[in-house]
């Protein structure tokens, strides 16, 4: 089943006629944009299926680093992560590039012009330019993401156009309005179902309303926490929520009962939570992702701070005032015991992963495995850059968590009022799930409660509401290592969370009792040479003496800080040249 799908998947990559067409075709060494070609849905769609492996790049392929887990500056930027170097700290002004490209909305844009000039039928074409426009939204979320205000084109510019080319950067406010209505006409008009692809691989309506609840949701609360832009909050933030409820009503998708099958299967396609997902297959289309995990040690690995942000099975802060069920944290065995499943289920609790003792350690000694298949991880798709395992792109998971979320900041807005069946919708679902099963939320004015006791984390961002809080601390355990954090950080505007010299848990490790690892080292696992303190040599402790929490990072210069300009990508010195030589003005984004 998985070798046909990619079949259906690659066939796009190759443009073909029929027998009649191929007797007349034009000549090979002459490329010419034939109006003919978009006037099939089938040549359409094989057009847009191009777009897939940049937007919805999965697991990405071959050796080829996604944002999932860890190898790139935003799945790195987080409090996630405790780090051996902080390599992917800091942006620099690039000379050229840098992501300041607009080939994409071009591509689109030409493709959005032969399908309105098309002669399909109606409710076909504006199927197709509700996709084309999806795509676009996008690629503009995604530059305004990085840019904050980008020039916004909708139409093919020509190399005469010269006002357009060189034309000041449009508002961000204005870009996203843009965005906004791509979205709403996307929704409106592309199909539930269609004809063409394999369910849950390529771009329906589904994915439609999934995309808008993460999109809208990202600029929604941007605009209230950067810019204080009630309105703008609440025009983004109402389409977000309202798009996930779209998807709950519609009662297609439910979640997965076992969470690690979500980043561990070699095949979603029947999973229930799956909403889009990038196939892979032995022999034809494979990644590394696993492998990341399943064969190099982890000089990036789970912070303090994310471990302790697990609650109890109880569901109360583990810091919390008479929290008996937290056992404290100077033993791993006892560290983990009563936690959320969901952490089993994200980081090895088998024992700790130390550097000098463990071939694949962990520089914090707790090893990530989230993305480890245990049936496959010594045959040859669980190793190499021939990874098997499906990633899942859009989950329904995610869209709960949406929908929390919007429906919480709309409340904080005015606009509506959160209720108990918003959070038995969203929330509650999840933290049902068979392979977790927390006990479930109860609004109670402001705050949460569980089980008849009110939740009160010590740990709690004063700016945040208890009621966000939690909301927030479900979505980090949820999503975490999927590529998310660090744009949730970004637009609540607390990337200082980051910050290793204001959170000292992001340079902090388990705690090791050296003399008492050594000890249960030698007697649980046997290895053939008992290992010593010596063995222990190289990890560095918080403080004087043999016990302490693990401290990866030494040299206190080398911790990551991060500033206000850190919020925006810088823009390419070569762009700003281009603008300055044509007599235009391209501003540089504020702090670069």
């Amino acid at each position: 089943m998985k070798n046909k799908i990619l079949f259906v998947l690659m066939l796009p990559l190759f443009l073909f006629s029929c027998a009649d067409e191929f007797l007349s075709r034009e000549p090979l060494d002459k490329l010419e944009d034939n109006p003919q070609y978009w006037n099939l849905e089938s040549n359409v769609y094989n057009s847009v299926l191009n777009l897939y492996p940049d937007y919805f790049v999965g697991y990405s392929s071959g050796w080829a680093k996604s944002d999932f887990y860890e190898g790139t500056y935003e799945s790195e930027c987080t409090d996630d992560f405790a780090q051996k170097a902080v390599t992917m700290s800091l942006l620099n002004v690039p000379t050229t590039d840098g992501g300041w490209s607009f080939k994409y909305v071009r591509r689109i844009n030409h493709m959005l012009t032969r399908v309105q000039n098309s002669t399909m039928p109606e409710v076909s074409k504006n199927h197709w330019i509700g996709v084309i426009r999806f795509f676009r939204a996008m690629e503009y979320a995604d530059l305004v993401r990085k840019f904050g205000d980008v020039p916004w084109y909708d139409k093919v510019l020509s190399e005469t156009d010269f006002d357009e080319l060189y034309k000041p950067r449009t508002s961000r406010a204005d870009v996203m309005k843009n965005v906004y209505e791509d979205l709403n006409f996307a929704i409106k008009n592309v199909r539930e179902k269609d004809d063409f692809g394999v369910n849950k691989l390529k771009v329906n309506r589904d994915v439609v309303l999934a995309f808008s609840s993460r999109i809208m949701l990202f600029e929604g609360t941007y605009q209230k926490y950067h810019h204080n832009n009630t309105e703008l909050a609440t025009l983004f933030l109402t389409l977000s929520q309202e798009s996930a409820k779209t998807l709950i009503d519609s009662k297609k998708y439910s979640v997965a009962p076992d969470y690690k099958s979500l980043t561990t299967s070699l095949d979603l396609s029947s999973n229930p939570e799956i909403i889009l997902f990038r196939a892979y297959a032995i022999g034809v289309l494979g990644h590394s992702e696993m492998s990341y995990q399943n064969e190099q040690a982890e000089e990036d690995s789970p912070s303090k701070d994310l471990i302790d942000s697990y609650v109890t099975k109880n569901g109360l802060p583990i810091y919390q005032e008479n929290n008996n069920q937290f056992m404290g944290d100077k033993w791993l065995k006892e560290e983990i015991k009563n936690r959320d499943p969901r952490l089993y289920q994200s980081v090895d609790t088998s024992r700790l992963m130390l550097n000098g003792v463990e071939g694949l350690y962990a520089i914090s000694g707790y090893f990530s495995n989230k993305f480890i298949n245990e049936s496959i991880k010594n045959k040859p798709e669980g190793q190499s850059a021939t990874n098997a395992t499906d990633a899942p792109v859009m989950r329904y998971g995610e869209v709960l968590l949406n929908y929390a979320e919007a429906s919480a900041e709309l409340s904080e807005l005015g606009a509506r009022v959160l209720t108990q069946n918003d959070i038995d919708l969203s929330i509650n679902v999840i933290r049902g799930r068979a392979s977790v099963k927390l006990p479930a939320l109860q609004l109670n004015g402001n705050n949460f409660s569980v089980s008849g006791i009110q939740i009160n984390d010590p740990e709690r961002d004063e700016s945040v509401s208890p009621v966000l809080w939690e909301i927030r601390r479900e979505r980090r355990v949820e999503l975490v290592y999927e590529g998310f954090r660090y744009r949730d950080l970004l637009r609540w505007k607390k990337l200082h969370y980051a910050d290793m010299t204001l959170n000292s848990k992001l340079n902090k490790g388990a705690w090791l009792d050296k003399p008492f690892f050594v000890k249960w080292y030698n007697e649980n696992v046997k290895p053939t040479k008992p290992i010593t303190i010596e063995s222990l040599s190289g990890i560095t402790l918080d403080r004087d003496g043999t016990a302490g929490y693990i401290k990866p990072i030494t040299d206190n210069a080398k911790l990551r800080k991060f500033e206000n300009k850190h919020y925006l990508y810088p823009l390419p010195l070569d762009q700003i040249t281009l603008y300055k030589d044509q007599g235009k003005e391209l501003t540089q984004n504020p702090g670069w």
